[in-house]
């Protein structure tokens, strides 16, 4: 019985080493250190951490933190820039309606589901009445 407890000890307690490591992982952007990621502009206003990826509804663009950049819908497919998108230079993202992508890896890549996030998040007209928005799926553009 006594070398039965030592066996279960030595086996059981390097998992909870493992576990306690795993948890107290940052989910700072692959290959980047937390003090390293560049936060936009908008992030304070928008109380974002650059933790998740960011989806702006009205825009039909995302906010990719691995990537540092946009992504955004350009003829027929999406481009990413590490600027604001040119039909995005003179909007005030802090005031804009966002909305954060919790609980998605940093490693995939959001536009890929974009189909999914404009069903849950449509985009809101008033929101971008005074910008011409291209619009996923829209071989136009916008």
């Amino acid at each position: 019985m006594k070398y039965i407890k030592i066996i279960f000890c030595i086996v059981l307690l390097p998992l909870f080493g493992i576990t306690s490591n795993v948890q107290a992982q940052d989910a700072t952007p692959a290959g980047k250190s937390a003090s390293a990621v560049q936060l936009p502009e908008w992030a304070g206003a928008q109380n974002y951490d650059a933790k998740a990826h960011v989806y702006f509804p009205d825009y039909y663009t995302f906010y990719d933190p691995a990537r540092g950049g946009y992504l955004y819908w350009d003829k027929d497919n999406f481009t990413f820039s590490p600027n604001k998108p040119p039909f995005l230079e003179k909007v005030d993202l802090a005031k804009s309606r966002i909305q954060i992508l919790k609980g998605l890896s940093l490693d995939l890549h959001p536009e890929r589901n974009y189909p999914r996030y404009m069903k849950l998040y449509p985009a809101n007209n008033q929101g971008n009445a005074n910008v011409p928005v291209p619009i996923p799926g829209n071989p136009a553009g916008n």
